[in-house]
């Protein structure tokens, strides 16, 4: 329809006019001014509800939230000093405002904003006394203006011809309807046909976002992760459902970014079970995170970097990447894993904020009683890692997960109501005897227990993982380990056993054992070897100090075995002696022994034990020595 110019003044007569008291016109017009006075945004519904349930004027709701919004510019800075007065940490109501912005509903509308809170308290002192004025003029409209219109000749004659009803109701908004009797009851302050009405709206709303947003789920899904993780993320199929909160997502694939047709990451199902009453508290709860079946190929580059390192969304990548450059292919596994965690942990560093256009923009963030991210419940079927080393031209043996499960996940930990858990188990390669399991538990972000135990692990065939972090090189072995480990407030407690079987070190040139000279170094990694040539190596040590650098006592543990293994070479070679000998005897001539054999044991352990703590530089040679005990010792033949 066209606008006529007459059609503002024939709206207000019409409310004027209208069957609803001064009171509900008034408190209409009031209830505009939050709809109009603040900026726009997700706090209008809040007005246009109560505008709509309780039975008020909508037109004069309508009218004051224009009328204000031109307002609004001119209070702008007012609103915004008041907001910021009242957001100061000095005013001692942090405390209150925590309550209050982190109430369902209210938590999604931002009322931290310095202007929006501002608006809003102005607009309350500004409500009042409007509220009052425009009663005060509608009743004065109908007590004497009206009454006085109605009293007059012209308006008696005009009443009384033809088609004046019409022209009434085009010009001056129909017929006074004020002196109806309104309707009593609880109707009569709410609209019964609302309380009908917007709970349908709102539920056709839901249900128009659940048809809609599956078809979209997977695309959002796929590009805030993309966005996260800094990679290319597909999703091959989605759904999403707003009865439950389940998002499901097949096919989920993160590619490489140096190679666009090889996956980083596959995912064959991942389901997310979304909490949606924290929704309305601003909040992300995932009751559960399952993930059906992953593959996860990671390739260590010729220059020792990986290839998710490209992935730097989200975290302090650059640091990470240029020690990477430098140092990447000096160290092993263990080292480029090490170093890329504790880069991970750091958050990246916010950059500059762009200039705001608005000269009010700005508010206070305040920390919720609750964590703002949570899980409840990771778990994973199974999870295949492959490792691939190109600088040493072989692919290591894969590692399958079997069994992954994370419980109360939060951010930030603090606020995490129950022990975070986390338990891995699998196995390395395709023998599932060589298993291991971690377990680790947090509780109160001060304090951590960790679990774990490896059975039959082939060391040499993991060689790539811990080379360049040993002082020696595995040529062979199996291990067995259980630990226990307790960290406090950053402290670690703890004690593990371990056993080797078939193990065989060899040295590395330009490295030590346990600090020790190349000489003494070389003989313990030689008692080491003679005693695993025999048996398995079991033993027990302690580890403590930081968790940063942690200290592992096994230096003494391992040179016992060292001293062992000499002592039982040098009983070998002594039995080999006294065979050779007695082989070189006449036949049937008796071999009296003229000494006590233990000073012979003796002397051999003493003399091991002086070269590996340190009191002697020679090279352990015992030959000589036992020559000259055998020599006291068996009498020798007489030469003919």
């Amino acid at each position: 329809m066209i606008p006529l110019p007459w059609q503002p003044l024939r709206k207000v007569l019409k409310i004027l006019k209208s069957s609803l008291s001064p009171n509900q016109i008034a408190f209409g017009f009031a209830l505009g001014i939050f709809a109009g006075l603040p900026p726009m945004g997700l706090h209008v519904i809040v007005p246009i509800t109560l505008a709509l349930l309780i039975r008020c004027s909508f037109s004069s709701f309508l009218i004051s939230m224009g009328l204000f919004k031109l307002l609004s510019l001119g209070i702008a800075p007012a609103g915004y000093a008041i907001g910021k007065h009242l957001l100061d940490p000095a005013r001692g109501l942090d405390g209150l405002w925590r309550f209050l912005f982190h109430l369902p509903v209210i938590a999604p509308i931002g009322y931290n904003r310095y202007l929006l809170l501002g608006s809003v308290v102005i607009a309350f002192g500004i409500a009042v006394p409007v509220f009052f004025g425009v009663r005060y003029a509608v009743v004065l409209y109908r007590a004497r203006l009206a009454a006085r219109v109605k009293d007059w000749r012209i308006t008696a004659r005009l009443r009384r011809m033809r088609g004046i009803g019409l022209l009434r109701w085009l010009f001056l908004g129909g017929k006074d309807k004020y002196d109806r009797i309104p309707p009593r009851g609880p109707f009569r302050y709410v609209r019964k046909e609302m309380l009908i009405a917007l709970p349908i709206i709102y539920l056709l709303c839901y249900l128009a976002a659940a048809v809609i947003v599956p078809f979209f789920a997977g695309r959002i899904a796929a590009s805030a992760a993309s966005f996260v993780i800094g990679g290319e993320v597909a999703v091959k199929e989605s759904s999403f459902n707003l009865f439950t909160g389940r998002l499901n997502l097949d096919g989920l694939t993160v590619q490489d970014p140096g190679k666009p047709e090889e996956n980083v990451l596959e995912l064959s199902r991942v389901s997310l079970d979304v909490g949606m009453l924290p929704l309305l508290e601003k909040r992300v709860v995932f009751n559960e995170f399952y993930v059906d079946e992953a593959r996860l190929h990671v390739v260590r580059e010729q220059d020792g970097t990986m290839n998710i390192d490209d992935f730097s969304a989200g975290w302090n990548a650059e640091g990470y990447i240029e020690w990477a450059r430098k140092y990447a292919d000096r160290v092993d596994w263990i080292g480029l894993v090490r170093r890329f965690i504790e880069y991970l942990s750091q958050p990246r560093p916010h950059p500059a904020p762009r200039p705001d256009l608005s000269r009010y923009a700005g508010g206070r963030s305040f920390p919720p009683p609750w964590p703002v991210f949570a899980i409840e419940r990771v778990s994973v079927g199974r999870l295949h890692l492959t490792l691939t080393d190109l600088r040493a031209g072989e692919e290591l043996p894969p590692i399958t997960l079997t069994e992954v499960e994370l419980e109360n996940v939060a951010y930030p930990a603090q606020l995490n109501r129950a022990p975070t858990g986390i338990v891995l188990r699998g196995y390395v390669g395709g023998d599932p005897n060589a298993a291991f399991a971690l377990s680790a538990r947090f509780e109160d972000g001060e304090k951590a227990t960790y679990e774990f135990d490896m059975q039959k692990i082939d060391l040499a065939k993991l060689a790539a993982v811990y080379a360049a972090s040993l002082p020696v090189r595995v040529v062979s072995g199996e291990a067995t380990l259980s630990a226990r480990l307790t960290e406090t407030e950053g402290r670690l407690d703890g004690e593990a056993s371990l056993a080797l079987a078939g193990l065989k070190l060899a040295g590395i040139p330009g490295k030590t054992l346990f600090g020790l000279s190349p000489e003494l170094s070389a003989q313990t990694i030689e008692g080491i070897n003679r005693y695993a040539a025999d048996l398995p190596i079991v033993f027990g040590f302690a580890v403590d100090g930081s968790a940063a650098a942690p200290q592992i006592h096994w230096a003494k543990p391992l040179l016992e075995v060292a001293k062992q293994g000499l002592i039982m070479e040098g009983k070998r070679a002594v039995s080999s002696i006294i065979e050779e000998r007695l082989n070189a005897l006449a036949p049937g001539e008796e071999v009296p022994l003229t000494g006590d054999y233990q000073k012979l044991a003796s002397e051999v352990e003493a003399r091991a034990k002086e070269l590996l703590q340190g009191g002697s530089e020679q090279p352990l040679d015992l030959s000589d020595t036992l020559n000259e005990l055998f020599k006291s010792l068996i009498p020798q033949p007489e030469e003919k």
